[in-house]
């Protein structure tokens, strides 16, 4: 209590609650003499109400408590001043309770005060802290109060309360009094209540200050009478805003800076070559500079020099013209070899390359920012750089995006080398498998979602060579499954099942497999490997091997058959001629008996010599060794011979042959022997695969500069299957009910003559029973007019007796031939080997020698070198007679030392003339 009583305040209050009631008494005291003892209280009453207002209530009362005793002194009189009448009791009475009552009522005015005073106050101190301010226009009077606060940022006097607007606005910018005129004349014609503005100030001190207006417009009826409002000092908030604005456009930049550089990402991993990557890289960081030339240069490791891998916004001559300034001088140099960033500011001011200057100068560029490319294992391996226009200084934006475009583009160089040489060995062993004759395809299983079963398999590789071998282009596998382009009975063949065991075995299987696409069956022959689960297949189309096969197969049949029936063809003849070799021995065998057995003997052996004749033939002419001995010659001649050989067989089946022949003579250049052979190999092949008493019909004529030589028979046809394979080796068309003679080798044997003579051959037939027709089309040629043969009407002259050595294993053959000539009346000497012919040749010295080849201890060849070796002037004709009569056997023997090579069974009439023809022989050689 001590301690509020000696506060300052409550001291200073009652201090004046005693001048007030001092004064109050002093001033009543002083117009007693005037006014008496009437109103004792007029001078205390307004005493105690402003002591109550000043100083409280307690001071109220107090100065209350001096009047009452006041009003005493007054009212009593003046020897007793404490005695008192009724009337003035009652007088005091009332002194004391309005005297309560004002000191309440003064109280009550002191706490309403000082809470108006608080609360004025407090806004003071709010408006000059916060920086709001108060405003009241009188648009009628033009005068404006303005808070403190707003006085003292306006720079007006307000000690005198309010002001003049065009005092306010004159403090103001020219500029911001016509726009804040502006703007109240504007919202008045638009009859608004209120409206809202920022206002620029500039002070004295040149700092700048932003005001929020907040302006609320008084209307009485259709004229406005005042203007009221707040001011807020929003300075700082727009230091904010403006912070808050750059800080947004900062971090919009830094996210659309991320979102170019996540879309960069993105593109760049979806580009496969590192040049495009490099471009594309070059080209971002052009574009975050907002510059339109860029360069990304990289180490040549087998040179050591910078080249240029990337660019943007450089001609082709320009770049060539950089690289030339790219050496030591250059940016890129520069930042390569200092391993950091190279801001060439301004470089015509800078000290660069004259040449980069010049370039510069004509391609319009100030500027170049290079940043090193710096690998994962620290090694410098190019550099990026920026080309602008004007001098420039990279921002921390822009050289944190020229490190990040850096490092994308090292990174992904450190991916591509290695990937380049994986890819370049990729593309070399793909190039091998493209280039390759062996088909290849990669096979990847595709498995059931439930069970995980292979179910199919789909093409992901498939070489050029596969997709020729399958016979179908390479765009018709690219991600289809097999079962979409093999056979619906794929998925259980046993390929497939192959396949699968591949994979789920991990083992390598190898199988031939039969693929049927349109009508055609391949065969290929498969070697499946296993290969990151997927299947690795080679495969080799082997249909060529399997036809060949399957004909070898036919082929070996047909060779078995024809070998029996060659067996069967040759025991033919000899049946015969035992027998009549068994009836010339008879005794009682006549004269008659014993030349029909000679004609038999003969005809049996011709023929057998004609059945060897035909098989050496075909292989004369399958190994082009058959020669034709080509001449003018009569057609009508030439099928005369034919007919006369195929004859008998006519005749003996009973056939009727129709030949028509074209009425003029017809000459043509051909082998006559030859011709004669094809068409009576044409006519006995008709009568025999014509049953009994058929028709067969020869026809000849001319078609231009060929002659078509057509052979017709209703016989046992031919089927449709068996067409392609009349002119083969071996080949027998069999009757309805029985087995065909023959070697199969006529036709084959035919077509090789008629195709030596440069011509055709066709069958054609309508099936099995309706018969046949062959056609044959021979180029008629140059055939002039042949010379009658010379006619000096000598008869031949025997041969003179001469000294013949005969040497062969074969006795039989040794003697037999002996005899013949010893008949004719030659001297002759047996041998049979090489051995004993050397010796009787040096023991008879004879004139001609006749030497089998295949003779034991020395070949004929080797018998015959021995004597052309050791010749003494006797000069001996030597023939060779052998049943080797290919080309070779004839050139091996010629080349020995032989004259003449003759195939056994030789002709004697043949072997006469040529020992007749030997003493010619003799002198020409001598």
């Amino acid at each position: 209590m001590r301690a509020r009583f000696t506060d300052p305040d409550t001291l200073q209050r009652w201090a004046i609650a005693a001048a007030l009631a001092l004064l109050a008494l002093s001033v009543q005291w002083s117009v007693r003499p005037w006014v008496g003892t009437k109103i004792p209280f007029l001078f205390f009453l307004p005493a105690i109400v402003a002591t109550a207002a000043r100083c409280g209530r307690r001071a109220g009362l107090f100065v209350t408590a001096v009047g009452f005793v006041s009003a005493l002194a007054w009212l009593a009189p003046p020897t007793q001043w404490w005695v008192t009448g009724t009337t003035d009791e009652l007088s005091l009475l009332i002194h004391a309770i309005l005297g309560v009552l004002l000191s309440s009522l003064g109280a009550r005015l002191r706490v309403t005060s000082d809470r108006a005073s608080a609360a004025e106050q407090r806004l003071v101190l709010a408006g000059e802290d916060t920086g709001i301010g108060i405003f009241d226009l009188d648009l009628v009077t033009r005068q404006v109060y303005l808070s403190p606060a707003l006085a003292l940022l306006c720079r007006v006097d307000t000690a005198h309360g309010a002001v003049s607007l065009d005092d306010v606005l004159a403090t103001m910018p020219a500029d911001a009094a016509v726009e804040a005129r502006a703007v109240v004349a504007r919202k008045l014609r638009e009859r608004a209540t209120g409206y809202e503005r920022e206002v620029r100030l500039n002070l004295p001190d040149g700092r700048e200050r932003w005001l929020m207006l907040r302006v609320h417009i008084v209307w009485s009826g259709e004229r406005a009478t005042r203007m009221r409002g707040a001011c807020i000092d929003i300075t700082e908030r727009r230091a904010v805003d403006d912070l808050l604005g750059r800080t947004q456009a900062e971090l919009g930049q830094q996210v659309a800076d991320l979102h170019r550089l996540h879309e960069l990402s993105s593109r760049l991993l979806d580009t496969r070559t590192l040049t495009e990557q490099l471009q594309m890289i070059v080209v971002a960081l052009a574009d975050f500079h907002s510059a339109r030339r860029g360069v990304l240069t990289l180490f040549d490791t087998s040179t050591g020099t910078l080249g240029i891998e990337a660019s943007t916004g450089f001609t082709p001559d320009a770049i060539a013209r950089l690289m030339q300034t790219s050496g030591i001088d250059g940016a890129c140099a520069i930042a390569c070899a200092r391993r950091e960033r190279t801001v060439i500011a301004d470089i015509q001011s800078a000290d660069v390359d004259p040449g980069l200057r010049a370039l510069a100068g004509e391609e319009g560029f100030r500027a170049v920012h290079a940043t090193p490319l710096i690998g994962l294992d620290g090694e410098v391996i190019g550099a990026l750089s920026i080309h602008l226009d004007l001098p420039h200084v990279p921002t921390g934006r822009e050289s944190t995006l020229a490190d990040i475009c850096a490092r994308k583009a090292a990174n992904f160089i450190d991916r591509a080398r290695p990937q380049a040489a994986f890819h370049e060995s990729q593309d070399r062993f793909q190039a091998v498998l493209d280039a390759s004759a062996v088909p290849f395809v990669v096979l990847s299983p595709v498995r059931e979602d439930t069970s995980g079963h292979i179910v199919d398999f789909e093409w992901s590789y498939v070489n050029d060579a596969a997709a020729k071998a399958l016979r179908r282009p390479a765009g018709a596998f690219a991600g289809r499954r097999v079962q979409d382009v093999l056979p619906a009975r794929w998925s259980t063949s046993a390929s497939f099942l192959q396949y699968a065991s591949v994979v789920e075995n991990e083992e390598t299987r190898e199988f031939e497999t039969a693929v049927h696409y349109e009508g055609i069956e391949q065969w290929f022959r498969c070697v499946a490997s296993p290969m990151r689960g997927s299947v690795a297949l080679w495969f080799t189309d082997i249909t060529h091997r399997k036809n060949d096969e399957r004909l070898l197969k036919e082929a070996d049949r047909r060779k078995d058959e024809s070998l029996a029936t060659l067996a069967h063809e040759l025991r033919n003849p000899l049946a015969p001629i035992r027998q009549a070799s068994a009836v010339s021995r008879l005794p009682q065998a006549t004269e008659a008996q014993k030349r029909w057995s000679h004609e038999v003997i003969e005809r049996q052996v011709r023929h057998m010599a004609l059945l060897l004749d035909d098989l050496l033939d075909v292989s004369r002419i399958t190994r082009g060794r058959l020669a034709l001995r080509r001449g003018a010659n009569v057609l009508g001649d030439m099928i005369d011979a034919a007919v006369e050989t195929a004859r008998p067989l006519v005749d003996s089946r009973r056939h009727q042959l129709d030949v028509v022949l074209p009425q003029a003579r017809i000459l043509m250049q051909a082998d006559p022997l030859r011709v004669s052979q094809v068409v009576a190999n044409l006519l006995t092949n008709a009568a025999k695969y014509t049953d009994p008493q058929g028709h067969i019909r020869l026809v000849a004529a001319l078609d231009g500069d060929d002659v078509l030589i057509e052979v017709s028979d209703n016989g046992i046809g031919i089927a449709p299957e068996s067409l392609p394979a009349v002119f083969d080796m071996f080949t027998q068309l069999r009757g309805t009910d029985e087995r065909a003679s023959g070697l199969g080798i006529g036709l084959a044997l035919t077509k090789g003559l008629v195709e030596l003579h440069g011509g055709s051959i066709g069958v054609r037939s309508e099936g099995a029973g309706r018969g046949s027709v062959f056609t044959v089309r021979l180029p008629r040629g140059e055939a002039p007019e042949p010379a009658p043969a010379p006619d000096d009407g000598v008869e031949p002259r025997a041969a003179p007796a001469r000294r013949i050595l005969v040497a062969d294993d074969n006795r039989d053959a040794a003697e037999s031939l002996a005899a013949l000539l010893q008949l004719e009346g030659h001297e002759v000497t047996l041998a049979y080997d090489g051995a004993d012919a050397l010796a009787a040749y040096e023991r008879v010295r004879p004139q001609i020698c006749l030497l089998d080849i295949g003779m034991p201890f020395h070949t004929g060849n080797e018998v015959a070198a021995r004597i052309r070796s050791g010749e003494d002037g006797s000069l001996p004709t030597l023939v060779a007679i052998t049943g080797w009569g290919q080309d070779a056997d004839r050139s091996q023997a010629l080349a020995a030392g032989f004259d003449h090579h003759m195939t056994k069974p030789i002709d004697p009439a043949q072997l006469l003339r040529l020992i007749g023809e030997a003493r010619t022989s003799e002198m020409a050689r001598a």
